[in-house]
């Protein structure tokens, strides 16, 4: 594992083109892929699904989540894809 210093920007660079999943301050949670992202935190997903309390609510082709409502953003990269991004 490396230590060296990483920027929010590195992650984003890391998980574009990726699936993400992005938890909102009232507790929905969105699954999908990073397909855009700007200065303001508002992200554009694909292949979006909806979830409330873990249960499936919709499912969405595109999705604009505004970024003042994101409490989080995470990604899950399987040792292949870590392994890419460090060469």
């Amino acid at each position: 594992m490396s230590h060296e210093k990483r920027t929010s920007a590195d992650f984003f660079k890391q998980v574009f083109g990726r699936t993400v999943n992005v938890k909102l301050h009232n507790r929905t949670e969105y699954i999908g892929v990073l397909a855009a992202l700007d200065g303001n935190m508002n992200l554009v997903l694909e292949q979006c699904e909806e979830y409330l309390e873990s249960k499936l609510i919709n499912k969405y082709g595109q999705i604009l989540l505004r970024g003042n409502n994101v409490l989080y953003i995470s990604a899950k990269f399987n040792q292949k894809q870590q392994q890419e991004e460090e060469v």
